[in-house]
């Protein structure tokens, strides 16, 4: 699991429960059924009104990622991993990293070796990586927006049940009675929505935001590399050139 996510997780939901028992009333006054089904219902209603059905199936594996450490090299590794084949391609050539190239567990970094490993030129290189990193970067800005726009139909149903409580309210105004616990259920949606939007939707939408950068941060130098690997740049260019790439990312 990823603990960051997780912890935040925890902490949050855990302050707000830890509020509530300070409040001395319990959690009985914050439990409203048509509450939870407007924000909730609502919010997953409206989500799948947006998004089209492939999108949709993504959202449980989506929230695996966020919730789960990703085992992936750090930067400075993934470099000088880079360096390593560089050095092994000019001394031995490109067919003797042939089978250490299908040994490796990251799929980007395995299809870009497998092409310099058929020859693939570096004018064609370039691009179509570049092409399979488009396509990557859109997939997960779709997934990274799925949460946001959840996250924010979340307060707008809680705000909406809010104004469907006051109305009610208002109705029964002619029993002063009843007005409390009335405007409790209706600030009770607001607090539904608040909730799913900040910590859920909000927290997983930040953490996707966060490992798509660093996904993308390293198929951008494995980019770079192939493509000077396949243009014979000297090691020491290769190693320069990359370290700079890896300087500006970390600045």
């Amino acid at each position: 699991m990823d603990k960051s996510t997780v912890g935040g997780l925890a902490g949050g939901w855990g302050l707000i429960a830890l509020a509530i028992l300070l409040g001395g009333v319990g959690f009985g006054p914050y439990i409203d059924i048509p509450s939870l089904i407007i924000v909730l219902g609502g919010t997953i209603s409206v989500t799948a009104g947006q998004f089209e059905a492939d999108d949709l199936k993504r959202i449980i594996p989506s929230m695996k990622i966020a919730f789960n450490e990703v085992a992936v090299e750090t930067l400075p590794e993934l470099v000088e991993k880079m360096i390593f084949y560089a050095t092994e391609v000019k001394k031995h050539g490109v067919m003797h990293i042939e089978q250490k190239v299908l040994e490796e567990k990251n799929d980007f970094f395995k299809e870009a070796f497998q092409l310099l490993v058929d020859g693939t030129k570096s004018e064609t290189l370039g691009p179509l990586l570049e092409t399979k990193l488009e396509y990557i970067e859109k997939r997960h800005n779709t997934m990274i927006g799925v949460f946001g726009n959840m996250g924010g139909t979340a307060g707008s149903m809680g705000m909406i049940g809010t104004l469907i409580g006051l109305v009610a309210m208002l109705a029964n105004l002619s029993d002063p009675a009843s007005v409390g616990p009335a405007m409790a259920v209706a600030l009770i949606t607001t607090l539904y929505g608040a909730l799913i939007g900040t910590l859920f939707a909000g927290l997983v939408e930040s953490k996707l935001s966060q490992k798509h950068k660093k996904e993308v941060d390293a198929y951008e130098i494995i980019i770079k590399g192939t493509m000077m690997i396949a243009e014979e740049e000297s090691i020491g260019n290769i190693k320069m050139q990359l370290n700079s790439i890896l300087v500006d990312i970390e600045e």
